[in-house]
C-alpha cells in the first residue's frame, strides 16, 4: 500500500471536497442533547444565551403538533357524537383504531378533554350520558390493550378532582353556602369512577377506599358521595365482596350514632342513608336501584363482547385489565409513582424505607393475631369435616362454606360462586345442610333459611330435601334426642314457609302411623314437628298445609292419546275409504231394485 496514493482533503474542505466556511456565523453548530423530561425546566431556565437556538428546539419537539391535535378532536368528535346504547361497540372501535394514528399521550389528553365538557357540568348530575361514555371508554381501554393506558389515565384524573372537590366541600361555610356544599362536578367524577367499577376497568379495592374515606369525615357532601355509590354501584360491591361491605354497614351505624354538630349531616338525610344501606345488605333494592342495575346489566353485556373480540383485534399483544389500583396509590402518584402504568417510575417500599421498616415492624407484631386466625380457622374447618364424615371433596368444601359463613345470605352467595348449586352437585349440599342441623346442640333457623334460599334457586332441591327426609325416617330410632328434635323444627319450618312452595305435609306419608308399629324416636319427631307447626304459623297457614282437596284426587282421569300426525293421517284415510265403501253399496242397492 502507498501512502501516496491515499486520498486526503486538504485543508479547509471536507471529504466531497466541499469548502468549509469557518469565519460565517451562519454555520450549523453540535448542540447538547437534551433528555424529554428535562426540557419544558430548560425552557424557563434558559430563555437567553447561546443555548437558546437548542431550547426552542427542545420546546417545539415537547409541544403536541395543534394540527394533530386538531384531528384527534375532529375524530373523537365524529365518533362521540354518534353514541349511543346500540353503537358502543362500533365507536369504541373507532377510538380504538385512533391510536395507531396519532400518540397515545395526546388521544388520551384529548379525550379527557372531551369527556370533562360532556360529562362533568358544573349544574347538573349527568347519570344519564355517563354510563354512555364510561362504556364507550371502557371498550377502548379492553380493544386497546395495557400500552395505550386510557384506563389509569381516566382513573387517576377522575378521583384526583373528585379529592379536591370533597375537601372543598368539607370545609366549614357559612348558612348561605348550605346549598352548594356538593358540587355537581364532584357527584359526576364519583359516577365516572363507579362506572368505570362497574364495566370492570378498576377493583373494588378503589371504591371502598373511597366509602371508607367517606364514612370517616361524614358530612353533609360525604352522605350525598355515599348515596350516590350505593345507588349506582351498590349489588355490584356486595357481590364482590360481601366481608367488606358488613364492614361498611358497622362503620356507618357507628357514626350514625354519634352526636351531631352543625356543619354535619341531619338526622332525615341520616336514617335515609342508613335504610338504603340496610336493603342493599338484605339484597331489598329499591325501585331506583333496580332500574339502574337493568340498564347497568345490559350495558355490561355490550361490554362482555368487546373483551371477547379484544385478543382477535389486538393480534398476539395482551388486552385491557382489571386495575388493582387503591385510594391511597393514586393520591401518592406525584411521590411514589405509578405502578399501574407501563414504563412508569415507582418507588414502591424504597420511599421513606426507614419509617415503612418500622411500621412494618409494628403492624407485624399487631397483625400476627388477625393474620393467623384466617388459616387456623380454615385448619379447624377441615378437621371438623373430616370428623363429621365428609368423605369428598365437594361435600368437604360445602361444609366449610356453610359453617364459615357469616349468615344465611354470605353462604348462599359463596355456594353459588363456588358452582355448589348446579344441577346433580346440589344434592350434597341438602344432605350437608340437613346433617349440620342435627349435629346442633339446639336448633339454629340458619339451616331453615339458607334451605329456602336453596330451593328457590334450585327447583330440584325440594325433591332432593324430601328424599333426604325420607332416609333420616328410616335411621330415626337410632339418632339421639337433640338431632330428632332439630331436625323436626327444621321440617316445620320448611313445611310452614310460603304455602308450600319448599315441602308440603305429605313427606310424612313414609312413616307408619298405626299405634302399634310407631317408633319412640318417630312419637318425638311428630310432637315436635306438631307443636312447632302450630306455634310459629297462624289459622289460615295451618288450614293450608292440612287442606286436601278430596274431589280433584278421586276424580277419574282421562288417558289423552298423544298426537301423532302420521296417526291421524292414517285415520282420515280409513274414514274416507268407510265413506267410499258405504256409497259404493249404496249404489248397488240401487241397481238391484231398478
Amino acid at each position: 500500500h502507498d501512502n501516496a496514493l491515499t486520498y486526503r482533503p486538504s485543508s479547509g474542505e471536507d471529504i466531497y471536497g466541499n469548502v468549509i466556511d469557518n469565519e460565517s456565523g451562519d454555520a450549523a453548530k453540535p448542540t447538547k442533547y437534551v433528555p424529554p423530561h428535562l426540557r419544558k425546566k430548560l425552557q424557563g431556565t434558559e430563555s437567553n444565551g447561546e443555548d437558546g437556538d437548542s431550547n426552542a428546539v427542545a420546546d417545539t419537539s415537547s409541544k403536541a403538533d395543534p394540527e394533530t391535535i386538531l384531528q384527534i378532536k375532529r375524530s373523537l368528535n365524529n365518533s362521540l357524537n354518534r353514541l349511543s346504547e346500540n353503537t358502543i361497540e362500533s365507536v369504541s372501535k373507532s377510538l380504538a383504531s385512533l391510536y395507531s394514528q396519532y400518540p397515545f399521550h395526546d388521544i388520551n389528553d384529548c379525550v379527557w378533554e372531551n369527556m370533562r365538557l360532556a360529562c362533568v357540568p358544573p349544574h347538573a348530575v349527568m347519570s344519564g350520558l355517563i354510563p354512555l361514555y364510561v362504556a364507550a371508554m371502557s371498550g377502548v381501554h379492553w380493544l386497546g390493550g395495557d400500552g395505550i393506558q386510557l384506563g389509569g389515565c381516566i382513573i387517576e384524573w377522575s378521583v384526583r378532582e373528585l379529592h379536591e372537590s370533597l375537601v372543598k366541600a368539607r370545609q366549614p361555610s357559612d348558612l348561605q353556602d348550605m346549598n352548594s356544599k356538593m358540587n355537581k362536578e364532584g357527584s359526576n367524577y364519583l359516577l365516572i369512577v363507579c362506572y368505570l367499577y362497574n364495566y370492570g376497568v378498576v377493583h373494588c379495592t378503589l371504591i371502598y377506599g373511597l366509602v371508607r374515606d367517606l364514612v370517616a369525615t361524614f358530612t353533609e357532601a360525604d352522605i350525598e358521595a355515599l348515596l350516590l355509590i350505593l345507588s349506582h354501584c351498590g349489588q355490584q360491591l356486595r357481590s364482590d365482596d360481601p366481608s367488606a361491605l358488613k364492614e361498611i354497614v358497622i362503620l356507618v351505624k357507628d357514626q350514625a350514632e354519634k352526636p351531631r354538630d352543625g356543619d354535619q349531616a341531619d338526622s332525615s338525610r341520616i336514617n335515609f342513608m342508613l335504610d338504603t344501606v340496610m336493603s342493599l345488605k338484605n339484597n331489598k333494592p329499591g325501585k331506583h336501584q333496580a332500574v339502574i342495575r337493568d340498564k347497568t346489566n345490559l350495558l355490561k353485556k355490550v361490554i362482555g363482547r368487546i373483551k371477547t373480540a379484544a385478543p382477535s383485534s389486538l393480534k398476539g399483544k395482551k388486552s385491557g385489565s382489571c386495575l388493582r389500583v387503591s385510594l391511597q396509590d393514586i393520591l401518592d402518584a406525584e411521590t411514589k409513582g405509578r405502578w399501574w402504568m407501563v414504563g412508569a417510575s415507582w418507588t414502591g417500599k424504597q420511599h421513606n424505607s426507614q419509617q415503612d421498616d418500622s411500621l412494618e415492624a409494628e403492624s407485624d407484631e399487631d397483625c400476627q393475631d388477625s393474620d393467623g386466625n384466617e388459616p387456623e380457622k380454615e385448619d379447624k374447618l377441615i378437621a371438623l369435616a373430616s370428623s363429621q364424615r365428609m368423605n369428598t371433596d365437594n361435600r368437604r368444601a360445602i361444609f366449610c362454606i356453610i359453617m364459615g359463613s357469616t349468615d344465611y345470605d354470605d353462604a348462599f352467595e359463596k355456594l353459588v360462586r363456588a358452582g355448589m348449586l348446579k344441577p346433580k352437585v346440589e344434592r350434597d349440599v341438602i344432605r350437608v345442610l340437613v346433617h349440620c342441623c342435627g349435629e346442633e346442640k339446639a336448633f339454629n333457623p340458619f339451616y331453615g333459611y339458607l334451605a329456602m334460599r336453596v330451593c328457590e334457586y334450585q327447583r330440584k332441591s325440594n325433591f332432593t330435601l324430601t328424599l333426604t327426609f325420607w332416609d333420616t325416617f328410616k335411621q330415626m330410632d337410632t339418632f339421639p334426642v337433640r338431632k330428632v328434635a332439630n331436625l323436626a323444627k327444621l321440617l316445620a319450618l320448611l313445611v310452614g314457609g310460603r304455602d308450600g312452595q319448599y315441602l308440603n305435609i305429605g313427606v310424612l306419608k313414609r312413616i307408619d302411623f298405626s299405634p302399634s308399629e310407631i317408633q319412640e324416636k318417630i312419637a318425638i319427631f311428630l310432637t315436635i314437628f306438631m307443636t312447632t307447626l302450630f306455634e310459629s304459623s297462624d289459622e289460615d297457614r295451618i288450614k293450608s298445609v292440612f287442606t286436601y282437596d278430596t274431589a280433584a284426587a278421586t276424580a277419574p282421569k282421562k288417558k289423552k292419546k298423544p298426537y301423532d300426525f302420521f296417526d291421524s293421517e292414517d285415520e282420515e284415510d280409513d274414514e274416507v275409504k268407510g265413506k267410499g265403501k258405504a256409497s259404493q253399496k249404496d249404489d248397488l242397492g240401487e241397481l238391484r231394485e231398478s
